[in-house]
């Protein structure tokens, strides 16, 4: 028998307000964009590997987190195979006599939703999960480690350059090493696991809004609660994209995207001005994105980065004039 070590890839609606989330519900939460895995004998070696790309028929807009840390683009998922046609080629190359393995639960119940959406009557075989044996070898079964955690502990290297994490058959990859690295992988039979029903909880309040002292305009742009704005569903404090800060959106008003790993992409804005005792105070409120918020928010800062350009120019002109 072989081991078939399977990561995924999948996107997300931009917004869970969007028309596409609102058309198929929780339904589909995520909808896979690659497969990825490898094949391991019995002596826990490596002899081979698969990847394909999913065409998405629903979530068809890349979500900006999931083309940020895959580097897959646009372009290449309107050439790539649909979701039935990428499954039936993934099983045709496990073969027969086989088990298949993940790093946790979370591929299972993706793909295990995607099946049942796109009505996928591939048979597979079943799933155990590594993680989980891994927990026991430490002597932590409550705490879920990560792979890169895993990794460290065995001190097993990436190379990032040419094989970066968050690419399917690359983490599948570096799953097996640490696979092979236990002490008896087999017992990793020992864990079979069953997919968990994927929930979107959205019951709590879809904005959240504070009013906060500030000395100063420069030194509130600074400050955590402007870099960090909270997700109004869950609190997470969330770190704003490296290329894309905040954008003027009137007199004394800035408005910026964030971005949620659970609840997408957050809109957050800022206003400025004084309170009844004349004290300097800011507002800063944050509301999951409508579906034209991203597209409003790019085009602003597209123009502003134009704009800068220009006086960019204009200024280095003047200077070598008077030069």
């Amino acid at each position: 028998m072989q081991y078939i070590v399977l990561d995924l890839e999948w996107n997300q609606p931009i917004s869970y307000n969007s028309t596409a989330y609102k058309s198929v519900g929780s339904k589909l939460l995520f909808e896979m964009i690659q497969i990825g895995a490898v094949k391991v004998n019995e002596k826990f070696e490596i002899v081979d590997s698969f990847s394909v790309l999913i065409r998405p028929r629903h979530y068809v807009r890349l979500h900006p987190r999931i083309a940020r840390i895959t580097h897959i683009t646009q372009e290449e998922l309107e050439k790539a195979p649909d979701f039935n046609e990428a499954v039936e080629a993934f099983a045709a190359w496990c073969g027969d006599d086989y088990a298949l393995l993940t790093w946790g639960c979370d591929d299972v119940s993706v793909l295990a939703q995607n099946m049942s959406f796109f009505e996928c009557n591939v048979k597979l075989a079943g799933f155990y999960d590594i993680q989980r044996l891994f927990g026991e070898v430490i002597g932590n079964k409550k705490e879920r480690q990560g792979l890169k955690a895993a990794m460290e502990h065995f001190e097993i290297s990436p190379d990032e350059e040419t094989m970066p994490f968050h690419n399917a058959v690359n983490d599948a990859y570096y799953t097996a090493l640490v696979f092979a690295r236990l002490p008896d992988p087999n017992k990793v039979l020992e864990y079979p696991q069953s997919p968990r029903k994927l929930r979107h909880l959205n019951r709590a309040r879809k904005e959240s809004q504070a009013i906060l002292r500030v000395r100063s305009m420069k030194d509130a742009m600074r400050s955590a609660a402007v870099l960090n704005p909270p997700c109004p569903i869950c609190g997470k404090k969330l770190p704003l994209p490296e290329d894309e800060g905040y954008i003027p959106q009137g007199e004394n008003k800035w408005m910026a995207l964030a971005d949620c790993p659970q609840h997408g992409l957050v809109f957050v804005r800022l206003q400025f001005g004084k309170n009844d005792d004349g004290k300097r105070i800011m507002t800063r409120s944050t509301s999951l994105s409508e579906e034209q918020s991203a597209p409003y928010v790019h085009t602003k800062h597209l123009q502003w980065r134009q704009k800068a350009a220009i006086l960019k120019e204009k200024e280095a002109a003047e200077t070598k004039t008077e030069a």
